[in-house]
């Protein structure tokens, strides 16, 4: 069923040959002017707040830290085993999400993640040696990590899925994407705020319990589900008028993984991502931690709050940026390099400067910029996925993300290493900016914004 030129198609039918499928047909809905708008704010939404839980730990480490008697090689487990579970999970989380719908996915691990969050406080509790304790916190951030993993593989998979325009797929995507920042800014202002006034275990209750509410609004108000869901039919979560979800009805099989390994390009953007993703999480990790210390006259509010809060503009204009590129007349692949040497190259620089300076206000505005610098790749290498492989981007995004996080459990933890064994800062930094070149280096060769299955 074609498409009016310049038209969205509204609804697609498709059959279903399947035999394990009861239902003959199935009709795949594109989402209406007014429920890309609904769904852009929620998952921007749910973004901010998974972003604002997750930051957490980071957030109130040197409290815990302090009341636990953790030095940083310790705390630097604790804040990197949250990754370990992260990585397990992001390509069985993009498959589930390709297979069953992304929006079933993102809100029931919400209910999850959400729940820890609130219990994570009280289960910190439940040993009294430090070696037990230690154990049950990594082992609980694991968890914690395995749950938060489908976000982005689910909302990959709903917006590559619902929407039919590939240039509205990248304006939106960086726009939801931009939730992270916005949520960090969240942790950073009110967080602080509430460990300022109260105590850190504040911190916990709030962001999980918007996490919790966060979820069954989605499923009641743009999923249409009533609140007497009947838990498990087919494996997910449904009410007994729902319909087939459209991913189901458009499945299109296997992942070809052994034409995409195969591509230079595939594994260019997994390189690259794992790279960028390493300044990423060093900044997003030990940041409070690095100014706290190094500048323990300054309010915290400040440098949780000011580089976040300029980074969310550049991470939604960089989605525009890169299709303007494409409307000039350039290809795809040259606004994926183009904004990921950009990105890359501004990390770098700004990284090395935060290393050398010992001004306060200079190492702000460098850890401002270099967060700012970090939002371009929204549009480069974060959104390759639906370029390579638009029927399965979830899956392959699962994988991509799956590298990506392998810096948050091994930087993060070799930074406390590193730091407990040579007190250096700029060692840290400029670590992370070789790292950086590396991927930057890999990609720019590589990389292709061309479909490859």
């Amino acid at each position: 069923m074609a498409a009016a030129k310049g038209k969205p198609p509204s609804t697609l039918q498709i059959s279903l040959s399947d035999s394990t499928n009861s239902k003959a047909a199935a009709t795949v809905h594109y989402w209406s002017r007014q429920e890309k708008r609904a769904w852009t704010l929620a998952l921007f939404i749910g973004t901010v707040i998974i972003y604002a839980s997750r930051n957490a730990m980071p957030l109130c480490a040197v409290s815990i830290s302090k009341e636990f008697q953790w030095d940083k090689a310790e705390t630097g487990l604790v804040l990197s085993s949250f990754f370990w579970g992260y990585a397990l999970t992001q390509f069985l989380s993009g498959y589930i999400s390709d297979k069953y719908g992304g929006d079933f996915i993102v809100t029931l691990a919400a209910m999850v993640w959400g729940l820890l969050t609130i219990l994570t406080p009280y289960l910190a509790y439940l040993y009294e040696d430090k070696a037990s304790q230690l154990t049950f916190m990594v082992f609980l951030r694991v968890i914690y990590g395995a749950v938060q993993a489908s976000h982005y593989p689910s909302i990959t998979s709903i917006i590559s899925k619902k929407l039919w325009n590939s240039r509205q797929k990248t304006v939106i995507y960086t726009t939801v994407i931009s939730g992270g920042l916005a949520g960090n800014l969240i942790s950073g202002s009110v967080g602080s705020i509430l460990l300022e006034k109260y105590e850190w275990h504040r911190v916990f209750y709030v962001f999980g319990l918007l996490a919790i509410v966060w979820a069954l609004s989605v499923r009641v108000f743009l999923m249409k589900q009533r609140l007497d869901i009947r838990l498990f039919y087919n494996g997910i979560i449904r009410t007994s008028d729902d319909v087939l979800s459209p991913s189901e009805a458009t499945s299109p099989g296997s992942v070809p993984w052994k034409v995409l390994a195969k591509h230079p390009a595939f594994w260019a953007m997994v390189m690259g991502h794992f790279c960028i993703n390493y300044s990423f999480f060093l900044l997003f990790s030990w940041l409070p931690t690095y100014f706290t210390e190094k500048y323990p006259g300054q309010k915290g509010w400040i440098f949780n709050v000011v580089p976040w809060v300029v980074s969310i503009p550049s991470s939604i204009a960089t989605g525009f940026v890169a299709d303007n590129i494409v409307a000039m007349g350039y290809s795809v692949t040259y606004a994926r390099k183009f904004i990921h040497t950009v990105a890359s190259t501004g990390i770098m620089v700004c990284l090395v400067a935060i290393g050398q300076t010992d001004n306060f206000n200079a190492a702000l505005i460098f850890a401002a910029a270099a967060l700012v610098f970090q939002s371009f790749s929204n549009a480069g290498v974060l959104t390759n996925p639906q370029d390579l492989a638009p029927n399965w981007a979830g899956s392959v995004f699962g994988v991509m993300n799956t590298a990506g996080a392998m810096p948050g459990f091994i930087g993060v933890y070799i930074t406390g290493h590193i730091l407990e064994s040579t007190n250096s800062w700029s060692a840290v930094f400029g670590s992370a900016a070789c790292v950086v070149a590396v991927g930057w280096t890999v990609f720019l060769t590589f990389g292709t914004g061309n479909k490859l299955v």
